[in-house]
């Protein structure tokens, strides 16, 4: 009799394991993680992650964007590229976020889990100065690096290369003093996987997806194998 009941235990045992080790219990499919992004003119955007971390580019100075922040305006965290109007309006926010600008925005940094570089890199690389800084971000959110240049006025630099290192979605200014070739040659650079342009101009590369809002959520198995251009028209 004693037998007969281990040997009764330990089949219920493995039958309420079986689910962990794959037996035949079907489980529930994986839900991907969204992450939206939202263009609110010029070069502010708010890349928001499923988690709800929310970060937020660039806030412009009336009449200095083509249209007006919305109101009210939050964001976890705030980066700023450069100290110009157009970029650094950090007033705009209701609320206080984590602030990166300037020299505190150089390096590595971890804010409420997201882990954030800032690349500086210079107007004339052999006179290094604050006025003529500009920061290139690079964060991660749910699984997909993103990569903010602010403005590009040059191609980066192999040292500023490789801070950066791989980049699949690339917010790039739509007008900049880059040529068309070396446009190209930020692109075969950085190999993103998706390009964002950003404020009025064309740069374009490879398919085109237009979005009739201010707004779009993807995640990594959405991006495309190779370089595409996603372009908000509103």
């Amino acid at each position: 009799m004693r037998r007969f009941v281990l040997l009764a235990a330990m089949a219920a045992m493995a039958f309420l394991f079986s689910g962990c080790f794959g037996g035949e219990v079907a489980s529930a499919p994986v839900r991907p993680r969204l992450t939206r992004i939202e263009t609110l003119g010029n070069q502010c955007f708010r890349i928001t992650s499923s988690l709800g971390t929310s970060i937020l580019t660039n806030p412009y100075a009336p009449k200095t964007g083509g249209r007006t922040l919305p109101s009210p305006l939050k964001a976890d965290i705030l980066l700023v590229t450069a100290e110009r109007s157009d970029a650094n309006n950090i007033n705009a926010l209701e609320n206080q976020p984590a602030l990166l600008r300037g020299s505190v925005g150089i390096g590595c940094a971890n804010i409420t889990g997201v882990p954030i570089r800032g690349v500086p890199s210079y107007r004339n690389p052999e006179m290094p100065s604050a006025d003529g800084m500009n920061l290139a971000y690079t964060w991660v959110m749910d699984g997909i690096r993103f990569c903010f240049v602010g403005n590009m006025d040059r191609l980066f630099a192999p040292d500023e290369l490789s801070q950066i290192g791989a980049v699949d979605i690339l917010f790039a200014p739509a007008k900049s003093l880059l040529t068309a070739s070396e446009r190209d040659q930020a692109i075969k650079q950085l190999r993103p996987r998706l390009l964002i342009p950003m404020g009025k101009g064309t740069w374009l590369n490879g398919a085109v997806r237009k979005i009739e809002s201010k707004n779009f959520s993807l995640s990594r198995e959405m991006l495309p194998t190779q370089t595409g251009t996603l372009v908000f028209s509103k």
